[in-house]
């Protein structure tokens, strides 16, 4: 038997699963402050319903041994959302403002380096359709990287209209061949197209113009100078209030402006925005509005929402963000006595501690070394002491580990009592 997980995916320790489980509380409690409540979704789906906007092919495929239907386990939260807005928007008002959090798995090559399971949690925003219900997503966005404590980010804001109103009047094909030039920034190639397309010139700089127009609010103004087509220009005027609805937050120090960013065109209508941080290499927010996606299930709402890498976010945070919280005791019984360490763990945990007793035959140091590598900050070293006499005295011993100072005491009530004091300051 191999001890490696499926490629693509990965086992997380205690310190990195109390990363991920840390994140994603602080994220869905922020998320709560705007009102945004948690559904639980399924781990499999029926194949049809996350076939709408995910390939086939990056779909976990299972068959259903009772009624033979195809199934897929879950690759995206969007969608099933979407389903379940479906199912209860005669019954319930809207707006819907949920949360998730949980993993996602997705069929892709692990050749890429991309993990095949993905953790995430965010939100989904059903009904408004507005650029300032927009705004409030990004705004919340980043307000919940700041509670996470990260500080230098940037959000790239962008609208798919702007882009397709520059090509609607293009052949598909060629469409979709600026699409994958204008995505890859690819200029070279763009150009090489547009030479055997029958466009004016200014028609065709306006296009190759695309892959640069990315910057701060100025990119605005040079926006409007390009185009002549309503849909884009739509397009600006809603960059425009959102920028506007952001700056009342003062918020707008962390947005810049994307023109040119057409990736997922097929899966958003309208406003999209994204998330990096220096070092981060990969996104670590992802979102946008969608309105055509309940349509998919005989509703046809609004929606728009983001979704946050808590794998990606884990990892840029690192491990040196989890420190030893003051609450953590570990109780080390060197005596014959087993009803003491259980006593003192009833009591610690009735005084709003957390406690473990350590039950392996471990040494002082090799307590504090498990002690480190759990983040556990208070020792309970309980043994037994003759004191230059025959008659052994029990010790309880108290440590926080972050300094060398030892505590002795020579019963259980002195020690609560003590215990019951740090309690109080």
């Amino acid at each position: 038997m191999g001890t490696q997980p499926p490629a693509g995916t990965r086992d997380f320790l205690p310190s990195e699963a109390a990363i991920i489980t840390e994140i994603g509380k602080v994220l869905l409690s922020e998320f709560s402050k705007w009102g945004y409540k948690r559904i639980i979704t399924p781990s499999i789906e029926y194949i049809d319903t996350l076939r709408i906007n995910s390939d086939v092919n990056n779909l976990f495929k299972v068959v259903d041994v009772g009624s033979g239907e195809l199934l897929s386990f879950r690759s995206d939260f969007t969608l099933q959302i979407g389903r379940l807005s479906s199912a209860i928007i005669n019954s319930n008002a809207l707006p819907f403002k949920f949360s998730y959090c949980g993993p996602v798995l997705r069929n892709i090559d692990v050749v890429s380096g991309k993990h095949r399971e993905i953790w995430q949690a965010g939100v989904e925003m059903i009904g408004p359709d507005s650029p300032e219900s927009d705004a409030e997503l990004i705004v919340m966005a980043i307000e919940s990287l700041k509670k996470l404590k990260i500080k230098d980010f940037n959000v790239d804001i962008g609208n798919v209209e702007f882009f397709r109103g520059i090509i609607s009047d293009l052949d598909e094909n060629i469409s979709k061949k600026i699409e994958y030039c204008v995505t890859r920034k690819d200029v070279s190639s763009l150009i090489n197209i547009l030479e055997n397309v029958n466009l004016s010139d200014r028609k065709k700089d306006i296009i190759i113009e695309l892959p640069f127009m990315f910057g701060e609010e100025d990119i605005i103004k040079k926006a409007w100078d390009m185009v002549d087509n309503d849909r884009s220009k739509r397009a600006i005027e809603n960059i425009e209030r959102i920028i506007s609805y952001i700056k009342t937050y003062k918020l707008d120090e962390y947005i810049t402006i994307d023109l040119g960013e057409v990736r997922r065109l097929h899966y958003y209508t309208g406003t999209i925005f994204e998330c990096y941080a220096p070092g981060s290499g990969y996104e670590l927010i992802g979102g946008g509005r969608y309105n055509n996606l309940l349509e998919s299930f005989g509703q046809n709402y609004a929606g728009a929402g983001f979704a946050i890498n808590l794998d990606i976010i884990s990892e840029f945070i690192g491990r040196n963000k989890i420190t030893a919280k003051s609450d953590d005791f570990l109780i080390a019984n060197k005596t014959a006595d087993r009803l003491i360490p259980v006593e003192l763990n009833k009591f610690l945990k009735n005084a709003g501690f957390k406690s473990e007793i350590n039950f392996m035959d471990y040494g002082y140091l090799e307590h504090i070394e498990y002690m480190k590598q759990n983040y556990i900050n208070n020792l309970v070293y309980i043994y037994n002491d003759k004191n230059n006499s025959e008659k052994e005295k029990l010790i309880i011993s108290y440590q926080n580990i972050k300094d060398e100072n030892k505590i002795n005491f020579y019963s259980l009530k002195e020690f609560k009592e003590y215990i019951v004091n740090i309690k109080k300051v």
